[in-house]
């Protein structure tokens, strides 16, 4: 890709001779400042968004001829996707990128500027100029969803454009980028309480993550920490290592840097591991069990309420039991339907 006039060394040199008055980060904490009348100031804020577009981003943006030079220049130097772009034919991408053009999109706040442009915004390789505005980026992903339909072209940029629609984080990431991760948002991941299992839902992780996913892991079905294993009493180290190995593959696998993965763990209010689990998040907690950046999250049976509404106690149950006894997981097993029986039968209770 032929770099525009505007280096990113001249925007540098710009950018070092600014005073405090005139830098986007400081006029945008100026908005935690009360005003001499007591006023938020909402207009640093705007002040902010423009200085960071007119000294930052437009200095380091790679300019075009016109549209045609710029769908065929990205597309040959492998930053669109061909297919995408292939389905409309020139007119009609000349007309519509009039309109992107002249749709007199603003940012309407500084962190809105901000985090388009560090993380959404297609850039050269290199990572040192943009190739793309909010409106561009909103037009490549108009046309995908489109599949060459003109009419709805157009309607999904102006719901996007308008901010009556905004896609989910990889199909907004993604679309009409021809180096990308997947038009997918979330994903639901269950681990049975094995080795093999735990392997692929730590795959999963990572494979998922790398093409822009959400992932969920469900880690009620694994034995709690001391539960034996192969009849060995005191073997197993519960939930807190597979989450740790967890976290560091939601942190290893980035979409192309864009983003890091996103997961989440959960876990049934009655395991046995329920306190460690919750543990993991207290800022005081011993760095080898303490979870940062995964989110956790508590599968709570309709039980659990009852019984906190009664004050009674809360039984927990070892999902090696659970599984021996009733011949199933825990995560297919009714808490709220058997516990009673789970509680006075104890390794006896009927399956429900």
């Amino acid at each position: 890709m032929p770099e525009d006039s505007t280096t990113p060394h001249a925007a540098t040199d710009v950018i070092a001779s600014y005073d405090r008055a005139h830098d986007w980060h400081s006029l945008n904490a100026m908005l935690n400042l009360y005003d001499k009348q007591g006023r938020i100031q909402f207009d640093k804020d705007i002040q902010a968004v423009r200085e960071y577009v007119e000294k930052h981003v437009l200095p380091n943006t790679v300019r075009f001829n016109s549209t045609q030079d710029r769908l065929s220049r990205l597309i040959a130097d492998g930053y669109y996707d061909e297919s995408v772009f292939a389905q409309y034919d020139a007119e009609f991408l000349d007309r519509f990128y009039r309109n992107v053009d002249d749709c007199g999109f603003e940012f309407d706040t500084f962190l809105g500027a901000f985090k388009f442009h560090r993380s959404y915004a297609l850039k050269t390789f290199d990572g040192k100029q943009y190739l793309e505005n909010f409106p561009q980026r909103a037009a490549a992903v108009a046309l995908a969803l489109a599949a060459g339909d003109h009419a709805a072209a157009e309607s999904y940029f102006e719901e996007l454009i308008s901010g009556r629609f905004q896609p989910a984080t990889p199909t907004f990431l993604n679309l009409g980028k021809a180096q990308r991760g997947e038009a997918v948002s979330c994903f639901l991941v269950r681990i049975e309480d094995n080795m093999e299992s735990i392997s692929r839902g730590i795959n999963a992780a990572l494979q998922l993550s790398k093409r822009g996913g959400g992932v969920a892991l469900l880690l009620s079905n694994l034995r709690e920490a001391g539960a034996p294993i192969k009849r060995i009493k005191h073997q197993s180290s519960g939930v807190v290592p597979v989450m740790k190995l967890l976290e560091d593959s939601f942190s290893y696998a980035n979409q192309l840097g864009a983003r890091q993965g996103a997961g989440a763990v959960y876990l049934n209010a009655h395991h046995p591991d329920i306190m460690h689990f919750l543990d993991t998040k207290r800022e005081n907690a011993d760095e080898k069990i303490r979870i940062k950046s995964l989110a956790l999250g508590v599968v709570i049976p309709d039980i659990t309420f009852e019984l906190a509404k009664r004050h009674e106690p809360m039984a927990l149950f070892s999902p090696y039991d659970v599984e021996r006894v009733m011949g199933r997981p825990f995560a297919d097993v009714s808490i709220s339907e058997n516990y009673r029986n789970m509680v006075v039968n104890g390794s006896n209770f009927p399956i429900k």
